[in-house]
């Protein structure tokens, strides 16, 4: 019975939602969340209204406190003061299905994902069609097929979610809400993994969205995004409202100043005319083939052939599922089964090399490779344990972070506030904070800080701006410009085209695997490489 009345009341939520004479469809009144006894303010007095029927940017650095106010929009969290009115009623959600039943879906940044389902039993978890007691798989496929090419977000359904690519992932989650028809839809940095054709897919679907009369609340650190679909945008910096702004009224450079508050200088590569083919090879890769991991029948990389140099940064574009994943984890010592080919990485220092099929990840660690991967939670960190212990992972068993088999603290302890000091690494409360419980822009801070870190001669940067804000972009374009002049090999593997022209010195496009298109950065065009990427 209680629960009955419980979802009465929601309904009451959902049928506010056609009464023409509310206005807003979200409002968050100054809302304060603390953690750790008030040690931590994600959120200091925040004020947050959406109208109905609009498309809302909630725009801040990493660490901000915006996906901390989203959560509480949902359900996940609850506030330490303030209030909340959907469609003009006031809420008191205990859960994120309370948060459901007043018709409001979430996409998350971190994906809520059960790993041994597949992608169709994970898109249809809690909302199962079913016939006399059955789950009625069919109905649902069909349902799912028919929004996926309607809104061009490719899904291979019976894939188990472990195996998916991140970008997979991340639309799988998209399509929990497309599935369900929520009203109110929030997405959490939507569009980090996807490429730029699926990019336009997805804006344009947000304006579809806003056509059939639901309201969406957005999460991007892309300001194109932003000006390009967002009505009216909330801008706060470090827990605190900032601004609120009339998106079609104001510059991205406006947008970017309130964000980060300061102006923002690109960083660029000064060094994209040197015939980098004159240097010393640091990797070398011939007539590599390996299998992709969710369809071991399927060849993910075909005779693949690249060289890296010394001091170069290659980028490597291509629309994801072309063999990427695959290849950096061969690259990392991650994957060796039914791998055929010659991987060969060189240390022109000390006249040594290693094969990375024939080695483990710690050994490629130790001869100097870095590796910065895709899903950072997966193969970067462990979440269940402290951000402290999570930037001498890789080294822990080594002097100075252990002697005689004992943990040295006060040595790891340095070593991490550092790292911290020097990435901005946020909220991480003298590192005793669970690298889980970290915003995803600081976890990518982490990993990249932690990696950079060490002795390297070979540097492999994955979608390494995903989730970073625009000041943390250009910290990290910067810091990898930096590599390069140091004379470190880089490659670059970003789905993002601005980002691999923006500092990468040679382009070379992965399509189905092969190496289809080569060339210095500033001998080619954007309208040279999309064709490259897009030929099947």
């Amino acid at each position: 019975m209680l629960f009955k009345k419980r979802k009465n009341n929601f309904k009451n939520i959902l049928d506010a939602y056609k009464d023409k004479k509310t206005k807003y469809a979200v409002e968050m009144l100054h809302i304060t969340k603390e953690f750790q006894n008030g040690k931590i303010k994600a959120n200091q007095d925040i004020t947050l209204k959406v109208k109905k029927n609009e498309i809302h940017a909630l725009i801040g650095e990493n660490g901000a406190g915006k996906t901390t106010l989203l959560s509480i929009l949902f359900g996940s969290i609850k506030p330490t003061k303030g209030k909340i009115l959907i469609n003009g009623l006031p809420v008191n959600f205990n859960s994120s299905n309370d948060a459901t039943q007043a018709g409001i879906g979430m996409v998350h940044q971190h994906f809520k994902l059960v790993n041994v389902y597949s992608l169709l039993q994970n898109i249809i978890l809690g909302a199962e069609k079913t016939k006399f007691g059955f789950i009625n798989y069919n109905k649902s496929r069909t349902k799912i097929l028919e929004l996926s090419k309607k809104y061009n977000l490719k899904l291979n359904l019976d894939t188990l979610a472990k195996d998916a690519s991140v970008g997979e992932q991340q639309r799988a989650e998209i399509m929990k809400l497309l599935y369900r028809d929520v009203d109110i839809l929030i997405f959490d940095e939507p569009t980090a993994v996807l490429s730029d054709e699926e990019i336009k897919g997805f804006l344009l679907m947000l304006k579809d969205f806003k056509k059939m009369g639901k309201t969406i609340i957005i999460v991007t650190h892309k300001l194109d995004e932003v000006k390009a679909v967002a009505d009216s945008a909330t801008i706060i910096r470090k827990g605190c409202f900032v601004d609120y702004v009339n998106v079609k009224k104001k510059s991205k450079e406006f947008l970017t100043e309130k964000m980060i508050g300061k102006k923002l200088v690109i960083a660029k590569n000064d060094n994209i005319n040197q015939q980098y083919s004159k240097q010393p090879i640091i990797c070398e890769i011939n007539n590599l083939s390996a299998p992709k991991i969710s369809q071991p029948k399927v060849l993910a990389l075909n005779n693949l052939n690249l060289k890296i140099h010394s001091g170069e940064i290659l980028g490597l574009a291509g629309i994801e599922g072309n063999g990427q994943t695959e290849l950096t984890l061969i690259l990392g010592g991650i994957l060796k089964n039914n791998v055929k080919g010659n991987v060969i990485i060189y240390n022109n220092k000390t006249n040594s090399k290693i094969e990375p099929i024939k080695n483990t990840p710690k050994k490629l660690y130790d001869f100097g490779v870095i590796h910065i991967p895709e899903d950072r939670l997966k193969y970067g960190l462990i979440g269940n344990e402290t951000s402290k212990i999570n930037t001498v992972l890789p080294q822990i068993d080594k002097k100075p972070f252990t002697n005689f088999g004992f943990l040295n603290n006060r040595q790891i302890e340095i070593y991490s506030k550092k790292i911290f000091n020097d990435w901005n690494v946020q909220g991480v409360n003298g590192g005793k904070t669970l690298a889980k419980s970290l915003s995803g822009g600081n976890q990518q801070k982490l990993v990249i800080g932690r990696e950079m870190a060490r002795k390297h001669s070979l540097a492999i940067f994955v979608q390494p701006t995903r989730g970073l804000d625009l000041g943390a972009i250009q910290m990290v374009h910067e810091r990898i410009v930096e590599e390069a002049k140091r004379g470190i090999g880089v490659l670059l593997i970003s789905y993002e085209l601005d980002e691999i022209f923006s500092i990468s010195s040679r382009i070379a496009v992965i399509n189905r695997g092969k190496i289809v298109y080569n060339n210095l950065v500033n001998k080619t065009t954007r309208a040279k490489v999309g064709k490259y990427l897009s030929n099947s």
